[in-house]
């Protein structure tokens, strides 16, 4: 009797223990349908915010996105992102006069060079033409102002004044 036992217990830790790795891939597609639902997405600080609009070039494209605030927690200081896309078709210099908000004037002339070497650092002047963006110039990354290349653009993010 007690042989009957062991072996009902082993079969049935066996058997838990098969249950246990398997349910994860066949359960795989309604976990991923749940998580999709959610309405999680990466915080606009991180991904730059959505793009509102592009400014077509002879050779590349300008991508604004929507300027971005910090939540109450963040100490960022609030930003628009700029793309400039595709890298590998931008000028050795490039100097754009960029309308962030539509408006038809220039709000920044943006100043960078494109080094060959993508690994090499990237500097840029910034210039405000409107009292709501700052001037700055960018290559010591801070959160709210920098320039840097992800995949094949080259990214710049120009921080809003404190008081426009």
């Amino acid at each position: 009797m007690r042989s009957l036992k062991e072996k009902l217990g082993y079969t049935a830790a066996a058997l838990t223990i098969l249950v246990a790795m398997l349910v994860p891939f066949v359960l795989y597609g309604t976990f991923t349908h749940f998580f999709a639902n959610l309405g999680l997405h990466v915080d606009e600080v991180y991904s730059g915010g959505p793009k509102v609009r592009s400014i077509q070039r002879a050779n590349y494209v300008i991508d604004i996105h929507r300027p971005v605030l910090p939540h109450m927690l963040q100490r960022q200081t609030p930003f628009v992102q700029l793309d400039w896309r595709p890298a590998s078709a931008l000028p050795t210099h490039v100097s754009d006069l960029v309308d962030i908000d539509g408006d038809g004037h220039p709000s920044l002339r943006v100043s960078f060079d494109v080094p060959a070497d993508r690994k090499a650092r990237l500097h840029a002047e910034v210039e405000s033409l409107s009292p709501r963006y700052q001037s700055v110039s960018l290559g010591h990354e801070r959160f709210s102002a920098l320039i840097l290349r992800v995949d094949d653009a080259i990214v710049v993010r120009v921080p809003l004044a404190k008081n426009p």
